[in-house]
């Protein structure tokens, strides 16, 4: 496909001004089950050094950010079942990323859709002292998909962890962690990045990023129809997609590996003029959270996608758009507003991807926490989607405090959630059987 001059000259721009960056490039690789510790480790290393290379000259040659170099592994649930074993691949895996400086490493995960077996018992068990003393490393239980049903025992006792993990580590802790439905095996983005079942030993996916292009794109357009403000969208989210695209396939290149795929998902930062919410107001409506929100973002999501989709060879992870509350500068400012809730969020996703993500909360009741991630959760479930959960219980917090979670995690605003008890619904026993649309999947 040719670019007119005016169309190079508007990426330049959109690199240069407009905060267009490649998220992440993320290396996924399978882990032998024989001595998988040590084989995983050095395979971070190892291979890590090799990533954190490529993608440094790929950036400097081509002039293309690239900001976080990741690695994805074979979930550690499928590799053991000793809790021992489980603590000691954290450790040995977040001390491998630091020597060869990859910015994180993702599997410390399971997957237990229908019943806890012993490695998803081992994940929970030893999930609050891996995660609160490592630096890099991610993780993630699944606990349910379309095929399967929701296994809400899992649900209740990963919530039990997290409370924990919480209270070691003032709710940071909690952003490393996903609790998913439907997790696909080409995530590209932390907590659920993991080297999927039935992929090639090693491959290469790509995050994207661009809200502040789009925002930038809209305000220009002085599109007056809801068909020309999509069409303005498309254009830009095609660009960004093929900036995405481009850098996968050269470090792809660079290692030797084969390219995988680009997660279409637009994915806010903490920088001011980088925000989904933003690229929402420059729609017309007012506030981000006010009436008028969940169509907006219907039709943003419809047009990145068709305009993504076009510019990449295959897409994948899960290519809709992030609203992550303490990730999105515009969102911040939202709740503080007041038109940000968390029933608000969670009717969002059932448009967007991702899911509950990044939203800060008192500390709660593991049932009030468990209640809310199967709410979510449920969404997923009934639209056969990929969505996930990552609420940050924060200790000794109120309704409206602003937390700071450093870096990329950026600041969030507690919001209000009613934590009452006694919750009998989530302590039933069992799983919730698939939807119909089992039956429709043949």
């Amino acid at each position: 496909m040719m670019f007119r001059p005016e169309e190079i000259a508007e990426v330049t721009e959109m690199l240069h001004y407009l905060n267009l960056d490649v998220r992440a490039v993320t290396l996924s690789l399978a882990v032998p089950k024989e001595g998988f510790v040590e084989r995983a480790a050095e395979l971070v290393e190892g291979r890590g050094r090799e990533l954190v290379e490529a993608v440094k000259r790929i950036s400097e040659e081509h002039g293309i950010p690239i900001v976080t170099a990741r690695i994805a592994l074979t979930p550690v649930g499928e590799l053991g079942s000793d809790p021992d074993s489980f603590l000691l691949f954290a450790k040995e895996v977040d001390k491998a990323a630091k020597r060869a400086g990859v910015d994180a490493v993702g599997g410390f995960g399971a997957f237990a859709e229908v019943g806890s077996n012993e490695a998803a018992k081992a994940l929970i068990e030893v999930l609050p002292k891996a995660l609160s003393d490592t630096e890099r490393v991610f993780g993630f239980l699944n606990v349910g998909d379309s095929w399967s049903g929701l296994n809400v025992e899992a649900v209740y006792e990963v919530s039990e962890s997290l409370i924990e993990l919480a209270k070691r580590t003032g709710g940071a802790g909690n952003a490393k962690f996903l609790v998913s439905v439907n997790l696909p095996g080409d995530v590209p983005f932390m907590p659920g990045a993991h080297h999927g079942r039935g992929r090639p030993e090693a491959e290469v996916n790509v995050a994207i990023s661009g809200p502040g292009v789009v925002e930038a794109v809209v305000r220009r357009s002085g599109a007056k129809t809801f068909r020309d403000l999509h069409e303005a969208i498309k254009r830009a989210a095609f660009k960004v997609a093929r900036l995405g695209e481009f850098a996968g396939r050269k470090v792809a290149e660079e290692l030797g590996v084969e390219m995988g795929s680009v997660d279409l998902s637009l994915a806010p930062t903490p920088k001011l003029g980088d925000s989904v919410a933003k690229v929402v107001e420059a729609m017309g409506v007012p506030s981000f959270g006010a009436p008028g929100t969940l169509a907006a973002l219907a039709l943003l999501v419809d047009a990145l996608k068709k305009g993504g989709a076009m510019a990449v060879s295959r897409f994948g992870g899960f290519s809709g758009l992030f609203i992550p509350l303490s990730e999105d500068a515009g969102m911040v400012e939202a709740a503080e507003r007041g038109t940000v809730e968390v029933y608000k969020l969670v009717s969002y996703t059932a448009i967007c991807s991702a899911g509950l993500d990044m939203v800060p909360i008192p500390l709660v009741s593991p049932e009030t926490l468990a209640s809310l991630t199967l709410d979510q959760l449920a969404v997923g479930l009934v639209n056969d989607k990929p969505l996930g959960v990552r609420l940050i219980p924060v200790p000794n917090s109120k309704p409206g405090d602003v937390i700071d979670l450093g870096g990329l995690l950026g600041k969030g605003v507690v919001l209000p959630l009613e934590d009452l008890s006694p919750n009998n619904f989530i302590r039933m026993k069992g799983h919730f059987p698939p939807t119909t649309l089992r039956l429709h999947k043949g």
